[in-house]
């Protein structure tokens, strides 16, 4: 969804709507004459009251034309002669609108540069510590290295942390239908904008004026009826910067997505059973082609089994499996022979229950639902100064249901477990249990269950509080050119509650087996007190701040034979707050009060940051131009840092530009990795780790097969903030050309280029995983997890490690970008067709983290880095292309999007020198793997999606719209190592899983 460029312009008439989204004024769109990257063109010279009319708040790109102080991203510099040399792809309201594209998030994620480590919204429903939100990771390099503006000024950090680390912005509290323009620089911009700007900056463009009521009403869903969605948005606009004064706008804007489960879709992505792909039958407690069954797993249905239990707590079964009630109440029921199961089982006969728990609980996307409220005043106080005043509220509430907890499963903080409960022969009150069917025996119980009565879900509500006010205007000077000013003053609060139900409390639980209250033997009986009791409702407030200040000074010095040697200087203030305590704090004292499998993590901290800067355009000669500019930030932690730039553009030649830019950043740590403690889960196979072969042979089937225990599960990272971590620093550098063969063609290639040092990363897991299988290693560098309980005395696995955050690795990546923009009349009778096409494409040549005495590792090409993107991956190539074809009042656009596949290996997991070895690609899902615990696959196939979209405007007031998503419906590429969605992988393939959908719509204007 990038590489929109000066070649998009568009004839189009102008009328009362001055910043119309749909049907934009020539003026307003980039000068025909410019590339991708060159951003502005010359304006004739107009009044200085027309000036101070049309000017737009700096540093962001112009929303009018014919003015001199013309600025674009990524520069302090205001001249409508400025050329940027840093590659930006500029996404305008009408194209976004061309493509269907109705969000800020679906616009980030579409754009080619957009990497691995992106924040896809349905990542929300499965697993995300930051659910709710929505963030792009342009180069790969992760959400934190993107820094987010609104009209050149930073927002507001989303209150949890991405992946439980990294500070990051929310696109989806967002309102789209008051941006005029997305511009996206893909360069390093600490120099302009300080910390965070490594891999680059998007900025949101308000619109500068409205004029009369324009609105949009649209609806939709998929091919299968399911996935609905509504959209409706108003505006109205009073007034006219050249004629009154003054202008003032509101805005609404309404959306709603209904949630989409795994059941609604097709095979393999409803369920455990993978036959039908060559793998085997991972849905719980079923029987495989062989006969065995690989382990004992929880369902819906209760199931028992008699045990012994020794001094310390270790469990022995003495008898077999059967089901509470003596039968499987609906689900599917094996009855296993003796020797079916591996370890001490292998003498008993059972009955076990097969449930297909990804069918009955997984979803894929979670529901949505968007309000946003903008106010917007621009007046011109005399015809110097002007002030422009603006306030959005917006909340987006998302929610999910979510799969049951298992009385199997252990505690998040590592401190309980339900592995060792057991159901008494008595109740408290001296009775025999009820729900033990061996109490008459005098036996204990061991229970394997889901809590399928417990209503589990889990929402997100996330309110943005955003005001700006801006002064802007010029006063005379008697040398050089008149000084320009702008004064800005911004505030945002970004408040969030996070509630989770149906999650139960460890010691009610057992207090609840004590007494008999639970059922387990009927489920449905339970009370809803009983439920509430053991599963009381989590709640999590959170919330983030932004306060700002900034002013810049800016002034033509002299003349130069190419231009205006130009000045800008200037400071800013501003303070950065973060609250996110844990929705399940430890208790040491009384672990027993922690909720079971509700992740423990938080994050706290607040800093001042004072910064000064200065920019220098120099237009040597009409063919050279240089750009310098550098920018101090001393934070209040006590570290500060320089990050200069320097930017070159040299035309021989019209049609030949030759372009680059170098630069020093910094990203400076988050909260979460100076002050926090986060446990996360990442899937990890000990069939696959040579460390741990001797584990491995001690828990076996009896075919000699590895059972459950030693396949893919989820180990967790107990990673604790490190306060003495310091800023990583990077070196950017980007070199292209732009070649215009033609007057209706831009052609653009550069390459790109980028260093972090003193990386900031958690501290590698596998090294200690490998100490513990050594035996050399303590508690408390790694937790071990529950017993195997068909092999209770074999070594356990390892259960939580304990990491920390730490500087010292290098992070390298670099690549190509590449962009078309065409805008063609075709010749003759075809005179009346207009055609369109744009398109860009990023290919990622390298992406390598070294850590301190190990090998470097590779990630281009395949699901690494795995522990910092969700194992998203690192797609070597993203592409997207659309073609635009008018005639008269008909409008159509075909855009065609590309992914490359790449291998299922990840050197985050197996270390360095590891990516080629198919042997050890990632199976992150039962059942997504051979029998022998062999990977099914090795790499996964590439992923197209073509969209269309169909206008017709029966005058300047009316329009209808029909969108056509995935339109040859195309499947999501099988993706078995990703944990992000089951099956494929959403940062790629979301468009797969949806399938074929339709969108219709009504535009008005008045």
């Amino acid at each position: 969804m990038s590489g929109v460029s000066a070649a998009s312009v568009h004839a189009a008439s102008t009328h009362k709507h001055a910043a119309h989204s749909h049907a934009l004024p020539l003026a307003v769109r980039p000068s025909p004459k410019t590339s991708t990257s060159t951003n502005a063109a010359p304006a004739p010279s107009v009044t200085k009251a027309r000036i101070l009319a049309q000017a737009q708040t700096a540093p962001v790109a112009v929303t009018a034309t014919q003015s001199e102080n013309v600025v674009v991203t990524g520069s302090l510099i205001r001249d409508p002669n400025f050329r940027s040399a840093s590659p930006i792809t500029h996404l305008t309201s009408k194209d976004l609108r061309a493509r269907g594209i109705t969000t800020a998030a679906q616009a980030l994620q579409q754009l080619a540069a957009n990497g691995s480590g992106t924040l896809p919204p349905s990542f929300s429903a499965n697993g995300a510590f930051a659910a709710g939100a929505s963030a792009p990771s342009l180069r790969g390099l992760t959400t934190d290295s993107t820094l987010t503006l609104m009209d050149g000024q930073r927002l507001a950090y989303y209150p949890l942390s991405d992946d439980g680390a990294r500070n990051f912005v929310d696109s989806n509290w967002i309102p789209m239908s008051i941006m005029q323009t997305i511009d996206v620089q893909q360069d390093g911009a600490s120099a302009t904008y300080g910390a965070d700007a490594v891999a680059g900056v998007v900025n949101f463009i308000t619109r500068k004026e409205i004029r009369g009521f324009e609105g949009n009403a649209e609806g939709g869903l998929s091919e299968h009826g399911d996935s609905g969605h509504q959209r409706l948005y108003a505006t109205f606009g009073h007034g006219s910067l050249a004629q009154d004064g003054y202008n003032f706008y509101i805005n609404a804007e309404y959306q709603n997505d209904d949630m989409l489960y795994n059941r609604q879709r097709g095979y393999p992505y409803n369920t455990g059973n993978l036959y039908g792909i060559g793998g085997f039958n991972g849905n719980p407690n079923a029987v495989q082609s062989n006969g065995s069954v690989l382990g004992i797993g929880a369902t819906r249905v209760a199931t028992v089994r008699p045990v012994s239990v020794a001094a310390n707590g270790q469990l022995t079964p003495i008898g077999g499996l059967q089901p509470l009630g003596g039968n499987c109440a609906g689900l599917v029921q094996h009855n296993v022979p003796a020797g079916a199961f591996g370890g001490t089982t292998g003498r008993f006969a059972n009955s076990v229950c097969e449930q297909n728990t990804v069918g009955d609980y997984r979803v894929i996307n979670p529901a949505d639902r968007r309000i946003s409220a903008t106010g917007h005043f621009t007046g011109n106080i005399n015809d110097r100064n002007q002030v422009t005043a603006m306030f959005t509220y917006s909340q987006n509430l998302n929610y999910n249901t979510g799969s049951p907890v298992s009385i199997r499963s252990q505690s998040r903080s590592g401190d309980i477990s339900f592995a060792n409960i057991t159901l008494p022969v008595r109740l408290s009150n001296g009775e025999l249990n009820p729900n033990n069917p061996f109490a008459n025996q005098n036996q204990v119980a061991q229970i394997y269950y889901l809590f399928g009565d417990l209503n589990r879900t889990s929402s997100q509500f996330n309110q943005a509080f955003r005001g700006a006010t801006t002064f802007s205007g010029w006063a005379p000077s008697k040398w050089g050119s008149d000084w320009t000013y702008d004064a800005s003053f911004t505030g945002m609060a970004d408040v969030l509650q996070v509630v989770n139900t149906g999650i139960p409390v460890f010691g009610r639980v057992q207090q609840a087996i004590n007494d008999g209250s639970y059922n387990f033997v009927d489920p449905s009986k339970n009370s809803s007190a009983v439920r509430n009791f053991i599963a009381p409702t989590a709640i999590q407030n959170a919330h983030s701040a932004e306060y700002s200040a900034q002013a810049t000074l800016s002034k033509g010095l002299m003349r130069l034979p190419g231009g205006n040697l130009d000045l800008a200087i200037g400071g800013n203030i501003r303070r950065e707050t973060l609250n996110a305590p844990s929705a399940n704090p430890d208790n040491p004292a009384n672990p027993s009060t922690q909720y079971m499998n509700l992740n423990p993590f938080y994050a706290q901290g607040a800093r001042w940051v004072q910064s000064g800067f200065f920019e220098l355009n120099a237009p040597i000669v009409k063919q050279l131009t240089t750009n310098v500019s550098g920018r101090y930030d001393h934070y209040s932690a006590g570290y500060g840092r320089f990050s200069p730039k320097v930017g070159v553009i040299f035309s021989p030649v019209h049609e030949f530009t030759l372009r680059g830019t170098f630069s020093k950043g910094f990203r400076v740590p988050s909260f979460a990795e100076t002050n926090s403690r986060t446990i996360g889960f990442v899937s990890y196979n000990p069939a696959n780790d040579p460390s741990a072969a001797a584990f491995v042979q001690q828990h076996l089937t009896a075919a000699g097969k590895p059972n459950t225990y030693a396949q893919a599960y989820s180990i967790g990272l107990n990673t604790v903030g490190n306060p003495n971590v310091r800023p990583e620093t990077a070196t950017n550098f980007t070199g292209g050309t732009i070649i215009k063969p033609t007057s209706w063609m831009n052609l653009s290639v550069d390459y790109f280029y980028i260093k972090k040092s003193n990386y900031i990363a958690a501290q590698t897991q596998s090294d200690a995983i490998a100490a513990y299988y050594a035996g050399q290693t303590t508690t408390s560098q790694v937790v071990p997890d529950i017993a195997d309980p068909d092999n209770p005395n074999a070594q356990r696995r390892p259960g939580i490690v304990n990491l920390t955050y730490v500087n010292g690795a290098r992070l390298m990546t670099d690549g190509l970008d590449l962009a078309l923009d065409a805008n063609v009349a075709l010749p003759g009778a075809l005179s009346d067709i207009k055609w369109y096409s744009k398109g860009s494409a990023s290919y990622v040549f390298r992406y390598n983290v070294t850590y301190p005495g190990q090998l470097t590792q590779h990630y281009a090409g395949t699901l690494g880095p795995a522990n910092t993107t969700s194992a998203s991956g690192t797609p070597k190539w993203r592409a997207n292309w659309a073609n635009t074809l008018t005639y008269k009042k008909i409008s159509w656009t075909t855009t065609v999007y590309y992914t490359s596949g790449y291998k299922l290996t990840a050197e985050d997991y197996t270390g360095g020198g590891t990516r080629n070895d198919c042997s050890l690609a990632a199976t992150n899902f039962s059942g997504a793997y051979n029998m022998d615990g062999s990977p099914l696959r090795c790499k996964t196939k590439a992923f197209w999606d073509i969209d269309m979209t169909f206008n017709y405007q029966f005058n300047r007031h009316w329009s209808v719209y029909a969108n056509v998503y995935n339109v040859a419906n195309f499947k999501a590429p099988l993706d078995l190592g990703t944990y992000g969605g089951y099956l494929y992988n959403p940062a790629w393939g979301a468009a797969g899983i949806l399938g074929r959908a339709f969108r219709f719509g009504a535009f008005a204007n008045f």
